[in-house]
């Protein structure tokens, strides 16, 4: 019971928290209102899951979510979102009544009410860390929590039918209860630490690795202890990954080698058709002569239709990655870090650019968009300085280490192996929200004319981000054509 009575307690939104939030909360709805009304014609009277592949356009993301909530069945790689299919059942269910009671397929409706909860918790939880927590007074939390959600893929990522609105809540959530255990000298307990392990890394395995950085820093030395360890840290651990073999076994594999059977079906098929109508047109009598023609041609026109497909922005935009095949085909080792920090990381991530704008790199963006004026990298070294600035001030605190090292381990999952480095601005909600907290350590430590200095900086940037990036979403929302 009085586990129940805390969570109520750590859930419940407090009156200052609504005054806050509520511009941001209107911000947000109008946003998910101009989604689901631009696709409101289509997707509300189509229960075909690849419409919504075919004709949801916005930079990366997926609309996986729409596809599950309308037919349920497993969509998400079960390595990397093990629980995320079981987590939308609720929904889809929800979703059948719709269908049944009125013939509408509510799935985007559902998805925007969804994101709009996650953005209102994410809020919640940055500002009380920010104000509880890093100690900042009312002000600067609510500016820093606005400058968050200002961020262009964080704002993205509230409109958007993909798993970074969970993910990014849960992470939010769980750096303020590892926030103010350090605080307060408290811990984790086993049992808390496996289920927000098998919460947080249900939706992306990544932020599992992030509960576990967390639990180390509030728990110290007895995060080490065989019973935590194996309670809390490996019996989780194995259970998620274990459950993810079970579904790649009983329903991955399966569907695979049906697809693999039908391609080599239809290879063998096609090339039957190409063998005939050479037989048709060539000049040689020899049978032997012939198929052995045939081969060859046939070679050279696989040939030719690789190098076509390797002009498509999903070949041309994809690195060279360790191996084909496994968890090696996930990285990447040739695509340039600079570039991509300095366009993709800092750039696309925190303000869009206008050209390419929220256009797909696996389908018509290229791998790097230059801005076309100099103040937006203006913009990108004023946040550097800012970030750098608050690492420095905030040096001393064990908080802000824990922030910099789930950071790092980002940095180094995208920037080292190169997963999804060429769209690596997508996952920006995944880290995004860290900057904010550390700038809030700037501000907590500076006094003065400079910290008033500072907190103008802070302001102009935070209304800056919100009227660039509005702007240019407003405007690609506007000239979205859908049919």
């Amino acid at each position: 019971m009085k586990t129940i009575f805390k969570l109520i307690r750590l859930f419940f939104i407090r009156p200052g928290e609504w005054v806050a939030g509520t511009p941001l909360f209107a911000y947000f709805a109008w946003l998910n209102y101009m989604v689901v009304s631009k696709y409101a014609d289509l997707f509300l009277h189509t229960q075909e899951t690849s419409e919504f592949f075919s004709h949801f356009t916005m930079s990366g993301f997926d609309s996986l979510y729409y596809s599950v909530i309308t037919k349920y069945h497993l969509a998400f790689f079960v390595y990397r979102h093990p629980l995320l299919t079981d987590m939308l059942y609720p929904f889809s269910v929800v979703n059948g009544w719709c269908l049944s009671l009125f013939g509408v397929n509510c799935a985007t409706i559902i998805v925007a009410l969804t994101l709009m909860l996650c953005m209102i918790y994410s809020f919640v939880f940055i500002r009380r860390t920010l104000r509880e927590v890093v100690g900042l007074g009312i002000i600067d939390a609510n500016l820093l929590a606005y400058l968050t959600f200002a961020i262009a893929y964080i704002t993205l990522t509230y409109i958007v039918p993909d798993h970074f609105a969970w993910s990014m809540t849960l992470l939010t959530i769980t750096t303020y209860l590892a926030g103010k255990k350090i605080q307060t000298g408290e811990t984790f307990g086993k049992w808390q630490t496996a289920v927000i392990f098998v919460l947080t890394a249900g939706v992306t395995m990544s932020n599992g690795v992030k509960t576990y950085i967390m639990t180390l820093f509030t728990n110290g030395r007895r995060f080490w202890r065989p019973g935590y360890l194996i309670i809390g840290v490996l019996l989780p651990a194995a259970a998620i990954w274990g459950y993810a073999y079970w579904q790649e076994q009983e329903f991955i594999v399966p569907r695979e080698q049906k697809k693999a059977a039908e391609r080599k079906a239809q290879s063998r098929a096609d090339y039957d058709a190409f063998a005939r109508a050479f037989a048709d047109t060539t000049h040689l009598t020899d049978s032997v002569e012939i198929a052995n023609e045939t081969r060859k041609k046939y070679k050279q026109h696989l040939w030719d239709i690789h190098e076509q497909n390797q002009k498509y922005a999903w070949n041309a935009n994809k690195g060279k990655s360790l191996t084909d095949e496994g968890f090696g085909a996930w990285t990447d080792i040739s695509t340039s870090r600079w570039r991509s920090t300095v366009e993709n990381l800092l750039g696309e991530g925190f303000q869009l650019h206008q050209d390419y704008l929220l256009q797909d790199a696996l389908r018509t963006r290229p791998a790097f968009v230059e801005y076309r004026s100099w103040y937006n990298y203006a913009v990108e070294i004023v946040l550097v300085l800012l970030f750098a600035g608050g690492v420095w001030m905030g040096r001393h605190n064990r908080f802000l280490w824990m922030c910099m090292s789930c950071l790092a381990f980002d940095l180094l999952l995208h920037l080292g192996l190169g997963f999804g480095l060429n769209e690596v601005y997508i996952m920006t909600a995944h880290w995004g929200f860290i900057v904010s907290i550390i700038i809030g350590f700037l501000l907590h430590y500076t006094h003065g004319l400079r910290y008033l200095f500072l907190r103008t900086v802070v302001l102009l940037l935070t209304l800056w981000l919100f009227l660039w990036n509005g702007w240019n979403l407003v405007t690609y929302l506007d000239s979205l054509s859908i049919l």
